[in-house]
């Protein structure tokens, strides 16, 4: 979820179920290897070999919002780097199909949810959603579901006090969704606005403050 004019929403994980303590890095994919299905869909930590699928659902998102694919600085190697180096910048899940019930293009990966850790001052340290898109022909199969759970139990396996993300306002099933779920909106409940310096503005002000 992500693009146009955004709202911020956040699910709120339960301190009193969250284990006593946990590793200050997240772990390695293979460690949670255990994989959870629904119906026929298998959802489960990406591999390197998702990441092209993943690129592609990223360029999906990016039509979806007008943004030209000639804008998007990620390729396949930049989220390999990112996401299989020795310190992963982030978390994702992807959801799979079997090749029975492939789309018609050949496709049998319908899904992902894409994520990092951030850290509140207040809260302590938060899984911040970028990405959660499933393919409009695998959607109604309850996959969205799916996907949200397992990202919802690394967080708090991880010990996070928050599960975070962005919906743009374009979507407003999309922010129906999550409030269904317990989600609450902060850009209507408290009034947050999120901000973003680009690249040639992060310049700017950087080169400002060494004033």
């Amino acid at each position: 979820m992500g693009g146009g004019e955004e709202e911020e929403a956040t699910i709120n994980l339960p301190a009193s179920s969250r284990p006593s303590s946990s590793p200050a890095e997240p772990r390695g994919r293979q460690s949670r290897e255990r994989p959870g299905t629904m119906s026929s869909v298998v959802v489960r930590p990406c591999a390197r070999r998702d990441l092209r699928d993943i690129m592609r659902l990223i360029k999906d998102i990016a039509v979806i919002y007008n943004v030209p694919l000639e804008n998007l600085s990620t390729n396949v190697q930049a989220l390999e780097e990112a996401g299989f180096g020795p310190h992963p910048k982030f978390e994702c899940f992807v959801a799979e199909i079997p090749p029975e019930r492939k789309s018609p293009e050949g496709f049998t990966l319908a899904g992902y949810v894409l994520s990092s850790y951030t850290y509140n001052s207040w809260k302590g340290k938060n899984l911040y959603i970028d990405n959660f898109y499933v393919m409009p022909e695998f959607r109604g199969m309850r996959i969205g579901n799916s996907l949200l759970k397992e990202t919802a139990k690394a967080a708090w396996e991880q010990g996070c006090s928050e599960l975070r993300m962005h919906v743009s306002h374009l979507k407003p099933e999309n922010v129906a969704y999550l409030e269904r779920r317990g989600a609450e909106n902060l850009t209507a409940q408290d009034g947050w606005n999120l901000f973003r310096f680009y690249q040639d503005r992060l310049s700017q002000v950087a080169n400002q403050s060494r004033v």
